[in-house]
């Protein structure tokens, strides 16, 4: 086989060297193979071969310059208005913003709805009424109460509500107020002048019966007349509404028109020791120093003080059929000479109860159940009893 090897001549090692160092060219050349009018250029110069770098070719002399087209800018897109969006956004925020139908129903009352105390105070101050009526009748005040919430009532009686203006339930607001909890609500609206003694008009409506969870206060509500908001606290266990409304001036020694009960009455029929003793005129934070222990089993009894024995007896409880209930009691009143009303005897420093049908008081002692149900001491011991105890203090009846 024989391999011919020829030098290439001086124009072809030209072109392929302006092809190596001019990648625009060749792009041109292997792109745009249709030809175009040539520019005459200026002769290149071939580097040395101990040349480190090529000098830059400069354009042509001659060459036209390319003329660039002006992009415009695009025009700016206005911002889109903030829309109220369903499970993202606040409710409170569509209705400060976008207020949708509201059914004919004031906006403050829907503001009192929404709890927003903030946007009542702003309502008032541009004219709205904190007194309109609802079309079902109803009262932004008494809304408020119903959901209990103190800052929109403040806001409310702040901005000119009527404290005493009744609603669709014929009702007093501090009376309904008194069948939820919320002592800040009856601070704002005695502040704002309510007598705490109000008493619920007859008949309570069936809307304000449905609200009572309490079967003793639910049955005064229907058949008795005159309960008061104190009896209503007492009944329900509110501690803080009940001493709230003592402070403001709600009077213990008021009853029912029909029954004759009292506030310590609703108490002592529920078991509330503690609230029994701050209605009898205890204070809250006060301990009893005295302590009446009754042990039916040993048919004996002791009185403590803080908590050391100082004086003790033989008794004689309720025999079979009339046994003395054991618990823990509160002496409710004391009489120093009481004739029963039930089998109309004598009962020498009798101490009643719970407001109930026993208590303590002298009599014949055996030593053994004998009484129809009462605690039967001696009768110096009684009078000694009579004398250490007070209204208030605690009793406890134990195996």
């Amino acid at each position: 086989m024989i391999v011919i090897l020829s030098q290439p001549d001086l124009k072809t090692t030209q072109t392929l060297a302006s092809l190596t160092l001019n990648p625009a060219v060749q792009t041109q050349t292997l792109f745009n193979p249709e030809p175009k009018p040539q520019v005459k250029a200026a002769p290149k110069v071939l580097p040395k071969p101990d040349e480190p770098k090529l000098a830059p070719i400069a354009p042509p002399a001659n060459a036209m310059p390319v003329a660039t087209k002006a992009v415009p800018l695009p025009a700016p897109v206005p911002a889109k208005p903030w829309e109220w969006q369903p499970l993202v956004d606040d409710v409170a925020a569509r209705f400060r913003t976008d207020i949708p139908d509201t059914g004919g129903l004031p906006l403050l009352y829907m503001a009192v709805l929404q709890d927003d105390a903030e946007w009542i105070s702003q309502l008032i101050s541009q004219g709205a009424s904190a007194t309109e009526v609802t079309p079902g009748g109803d009262t932004p005040l008494c809304a408020a109460i119903r959901h209990a919430s103190p800052e929109t009532v403040r806001a409310l009686l702040y901005g000119g509500a009527d404290p005493t203006q009744m609603n669709f339930e014929k009702q007093p607001p501090i009376v309904l107020a008194s069948l939820r909890r919320g002592s800040d609500i009856l601070r704002a609206l005695t502040a704002a002048g309510v007598d705490p003694n109000t008493r619920f008009a007859s008949p309570v409506s069936r809307s304000v019966l449905e609200r009572v969870m309490i079967k003793d206060l639910k049955h005064s509500l229907e058949n008795d007349r005159g309960v008061t908001p104190l009896m209503a606290c007492a009944a329900r266990g509110d501690v803080e509404g009940a001493a709230e409304l003592i402070r403001a001036g709600a009077k213990a020694s008021f009853c029912t028109t029909r029954y004759k009960r009292y506030p310590i009455n609703f108490a002592a029929t529920q078991g509330y020791l503690f609230l029994m003793r701050i209605i009898l005129g205890r204070q809250p934070e006060s301990e009893p120093q005295i302590l009446v222990t009754v042990n039916l089993t040993q048919q004996r009894a002791w009185v403590t003080q803080e908590g050391k024995i100082i004086d003790s007896c033989l008794v004689s409880t309720g025999r079979e059929g009339f046994d003395t209930p054991a618990g823990r009691y509160v002496i409710t009143d004391k009489h120093r000479a009481w004739t029963s009303t039930l089998y109309h005897v004598s009962m020498p420093f009798f101490m009643r109860l719970n407001c109930s049908a026993i208590g303590l008081h002298s009599g014949y002692v055996t030593g053994r159940p004998a009484s129809h149900g009462c605690i039967r001491l001696p009768y110096e011991k009684a009078k000694k009893f009579f004398g250490l105890v007070g209204v208030g203090d605690e009793v406890q009846i134990v195996y």
